[in-house]
């Protein structure tokens, strides 16, 4: 399924979890590995003489240790197809933006938080910026389970196309992981007309059987791919809370796909995507879809 896997490494125990899960689905998956560093060019002082260049050296080799202890750790797990990347630059655009195009990759992994979390108050964390920004699926980490042994996956999904595309591909990691498959959909209730009771009721009943059908025809594209068991659930409710937060606690969920964006992508001006609130709120790893381009 993926072949060509990148991951983030800053040295932070949310990135050392997130080697170790690069490292068990490149492994699962055949794929090749590629662990990259970028120094933040930006937080570099601005010293006179031969004391910068002493500094910038230290960086380097600081930079340097730590991607051969990666790919020390890679290599004793017989991963074969391993290489380094050290950067220097703006993380947030280096890693999503140019590194995944240059080695064509097809799943960025991330820590759900690095060495400089406090600066999400600012200019957001590289995380998020990767999930905007990289043309390839994300894998956020949020726990230290092994990503060979994920035994319950949920998909959100809303009946736009690119949410049809993780169920998708939730399917396949399913029957990969031979893990469970929940198909959640939650109605957004607040959206309805408020002012004249009646439609409201009524729209309420057309939108709810909608999402039936919708949840009906996901069950039978899993089980026509061969997966008898994936369970539905229809919720009412704010899908940014009740996804990442309820749902998947409900359920035991270790690995929650959602599509980057979805039906109401418009409304992530105002209130943010499912997404972008997965990766804050999930308990648990998070992939972010991205749209599947035609060949």
């Amino acid at each position: 399924m993926y072949k060509n896997i990148l991951v983030a490494v800053d040295g932070s125990e949310p990135s050392d979890q997130a080697l170790t899960k690069a490292i068990d689905l490149a492994n699962h998956h055949n794929a090749s590995l590629v662990i990259n560093h970028v120094i933040d060019a930006r937080s570099f002082p601005v010293m006179a003489g031969s004391h910068q260049q002493e500094l910038w050296n230290q960086y380097n080799k600081t930079a340097e240790d730590l991607l051969e202890k990666s790919k020390r750790k890679a290599e004793a797990s017989g991963l074969k197809q391993i290489q380094t990347v050290l950067r220097n630059g703006n993380p947030r655009f280096e890693i999503p933006e140019k590194i995944t195009k240059e080695y064509n990759i097809d799943l960025l992994i991330v820590g759900e938080s690095g060495r400089n979390a406090a600066e999400r108050m600012i200019i957001g964390s590289i995380t998020e910026a990767c999930m905007r920004r990289s043309p390839c699926d994300v894998l956020t980490v949020k726990n230290e389970t092994s990503a060979t042994l994920y035994r319950n996956i949920l998909v959100a999904v809303d009946g736009s196309e690119q949410s049809e595309q993780a169920l998708a591909k939730a399917i396949k990691l399913a029957e990969v992981h031979e893990a469970t498959l929940t198909i959640a959909h939650v109605s957004e209730w607040g959206t309805f007309a408020k002012d004249i009771a009646f439609y409201q009721q009524s729209y309420a009943a057309e939108v709810q059987k909608d999402a039936e059908n919708m949840l009906k025809k996901y069950k039978e594209q899993a089980e026509a791919q061969g997966f008898k068991d994936a369970q539905t659930i229809l919720r009412a409710g704010n899908p940014r809370l009740e996804i990442p937060r309820v749902l998947t606690v409900e359920n035991n969920i270790d690995l929650l796909i959602t599509a980057e964006t979805g039906q109401h992508a418009v409304s992530r001006f105002f209130t943010g995507s499912v997404a972008e609130s997965s990766v804050r709120r999930s308990p648990c790893d998070v992939i972010t879809m991205k749209k599947e381009q035609a060949t």
